[in-house]
């Protein structure tokens, strides 16, 4: 698919999105509830197009839903061009407690498959917690990929100028996100990576509820937030971003070093992988991650033909912000 082309949109028909909160709430007792609102800015704000959404109704109730927010995954290739992936990231999966062991779940993920096959979708990338990938990989025969873990990075300042904002409404409606990414992020040098764009960014920290930090040094942009575990407060590190194509990677002791400074607490976790951050940290074990988190795939098809092979795709440049776990 061309780089740049979104291809025309099936799935979302402007229908109430408040059926599909109620689900939501009741499966996974959000606090605090989410709303319609939630919805529309997470299905359909995305500048890369609305999420295609599969559903499950019985006798006209939603019992499944399963939403496939579009992004690009971009590589670079050995010709020296950027190979672009359109993948469906697949948030939401959930099926009413009284539909279970009906054949609700397959539906509703049957339904995906037909929604983000029509939207021009390549695959779906499902970040999910330890229980769900051994359902999706055995079940639905999805591809279980590699694990990242998450690591605690010790702070240690390097002396280069930061600057730290908030975000808030006039964060987003002015030039900073720009400033943070004056230009679309190159691929990784291997594997790949979400394509990010200001546009991408602004829309992203605008998640409704969320309490963003914005930092800026010279070569990269980081995105952070606070958040707490038990009785510990955590700073964590969402997301390092290359303002220029030529950046070296970054120290992650400096980078802890300005979070621990503005979230003031020496507890900084990171999660995933990025080629912007030298090795270092320590490792969390997975008995003390909150929700384990894995990865799983599933490439759609032409006529049997898979539109990628899964084999081939190796993330390399993916944090908790091309997500929503934050």
């Amino acid at each position: 698919m061309p780089e740049g082309h979104i291809p025309e949109q099936h799935s979302d028909d402007g229908r109430d999105l408040t059926p599909t909160a109620d689900l939501l709430n009741l499966v996974f007792g959000f606090q605090p509830a989410i709303g319609s609102g939630y919805l529309d800015w997470y299905y359909r704000g995305n500048p890369e197009g609305p999420a295609s959404v599969g559903n499950a109704h019985d006798d006209g109730r939603l019992v499944g839903n399963y939403a496939l927010i579009p992004l690009r995954f971009h590589t670079a290739r050995s010709s020296g061009t950027s190979g672009v992936l359109r993948l469906g990231l697949g948030v939401d999966l959930s099926t009413h407690p009284e539909s279970r062991r009906t054949g609700a779940f397959r539906r509703t993920v049957e339904d995906s498959y037909r929604a983000g096959t029509a939207d021009g979708l390549d695959a779906i990338l499902g970040v999910a917690n330890a229980e769900s990938v051994p359902r999706m990989a055995e079940t639905l025969g999805w591809r279980r990929m590699p694990d990242f873990r998450a690591r605690f990075l010790a702070p240690l300042p390097d002396g280069v100028d930061t600057t730290s904002h908030p975000v808030d409404g006039d964060l987003l409606a002015g030039p900073l996100p720009d400033e943070a990414l004056p230009q679309p992020t190159q691929p990784p040098p291997t594997g790949h990576g979400t394509r990010w764009t200001a546009e991408l960014l602004r829309w992203r920290l605008a998640r409704p509820g969320a309490r963003y930090v914005l930092h800026l040094r010279e070569g990269v942009a980081f995105v952070s937030t606070v958040s707490r575990h038990g009785p510990l407060r955590v700073a964590v590190l969402l997301k390092v971003l290359a303002r220029r194509p030529d950046v070296r990677p970054v120290s992650p002791r400096a980078i802890a070093a300005v979070l621990a400074r503005h979230h003031r607490t020496p507890l900084i976790l990171h999660w995933g992988a990025t080629p912007l951050l030298r090795p270092g940290g320590f490792a969390l074990p997975r008995r003390l991650m909150p929700s384990p988190l894995g990865l799983v795939l599933h490439a759609f098809e032409d006529d049997g033909v898979p539109r990628l092979i899964e084999d081939d795709l190796t993330l390399t440049a993916f944090e908790f912000l091309d997500f929503d776990a934050y």
